[in-house]
């Protein structure tokens, strides 16, 4: 699928004065991207995926158990992207370490190409790390401030495929180097003579370096500046109109989600509440805290900003629960119903 990429501005770098699109999260932006067809076999299907930890009372001497996802279910196509949104504590990155078992899920299956994983040792995860890549939110955190950037991006090759020909790794290093915009003389920096923009490129070279099928992008423009987070999301969208990869895209930024995701679902306290299409979604929200969401979006237009109506989130009614049932209201939109607590 062909898009079009955020402004640029003379120098061919991408730049934004204000608003990251060319209208804001709640308008009509230039570019949004349709669903895709479903495959025969989805790349990945989450079906009932939870994570509970053990927490300790200081008061009673009590284990306790908190709920950080409470049974999650959603699929990714091949060549798609699935936004997760929500607020901050919603389970947002917990659903992003049980994907790629950095921690393992509680209860639930995760399903990569028909294989369920949860049920894989670490040495059968193993080869499969090839095919799943993570992007963080902090690049600095992610980087070994005593590694070189080469060396950084060369390690996954070096710990998948064994040792290599010197020379031959450094021209797949290069390679990657240039596929994520950097500057091949830059091999040889360590993590703190780049800035932000440069080091997330970096993480995301490494992610590139053994060809994956999936990236989940958790939060992976958050710590960046405007004009460099346009930079990166026309980076990740080349690539995977060239690459035909699949991106799971965790983000607190509605206008980018709009622009670049298929789909999206919105998590609440653990539970997907509410996922559709981004027409869906942003035109049709049915769910009041999907709705609460949108209107927290700043307009550009202080006009349209001054007469829009704010929408709040409560909770739930007295005696109802969230956790109820996920019903259809149309084609591929479907909304958590609220059912009462029996």
């Amino acid at each position: 699928m062909t898009h079009d990429p955020l402004p640029a501005t003379a120098t061919g770098n991408p730049a934004i004065a204000h608003d990251p699109l060319p209208a804001t999260a709640t308008g009509n932006p230039a570019t949004t991207r349709s669903p895709l067809p479903p495959a025969r076999q989805p790349l990945l299907q989450v079906e009932g995926l939870s994570k509970e930890y053990s927490v300790n009372s200081p008061w009673f001497g009590r284990r306790g158990v908190f709920t950080a996802v409470g049974g999650v279910s959603f699929s990714l196509e091949k060549g798609e992207t699935l936004g997760l949104v929500g607020e901050s504590g919603s389970g947002k990155s917990t659903v992003a370490r049980c994907l790629m078992q950095l921690e393992r899920p509680s209860g639930g299956r995760v399903l990569l190409e028909g294989r369920d994983l949860t049920e894989l040792s670490q040495r059968e995860l193993r080869p499969l790390r090839k095919v799943m890549q993570i992007i963080f939110q902090d690049p600095y955190s992610a980087l070994n401030p005593r590694m070189t950037a080469g060396r950084f991006v060369a390690d996954p090759i070096l710990i998948h495929e064994g040792r290599q020909p010197r020379q031959a790794l450094e021209q797949r290093v290069r390679a990657l180097f240039a596929k994520v915009g950097l500057d091949s003389s830059h091999i040889g920096r360590y993590p703190h003579e780049f800035s932000g923009g440069q080091r997330q490129r970096i993480c995301i070279a490494r992610a590139l370096a053994l060809s994956p099928r999936l990236i989940v992008a958790d939060e992976p423009i958050t710590a960046l500046d405007v004009s460099i987070q346009a930079q990166i999301i026309n980076l990740l969208q080349q690539l995977q109109d060239e690459q035909g990869l699949s991106y799971l895209f965790i983000s607190h930024d509605l206008g980018m989600v709009r622009h670049i995701c298929h789909r999206v679902a919105v998590m609440l306290r653990g539970l997907i509440v509410e996922t559709g299409s981004v027409e869906d979604i942003f035109n049709d929200p049915r769910h009041p805290y999907t709705q609460a969401l949108l209107s927290a979006t700043l307009e550009a237009d202080p006009a349209l900003e001054r007469g829009k109506k704010r929408v709040f989130y409560t909770g739930s009614p007295t005696g109802w629960q969230t956790a109820g049932y996920m019903k259809e209201v149309s084609a591929g939109h479907f909304v958590r119903e609220e059912t009462p607590v029996p």
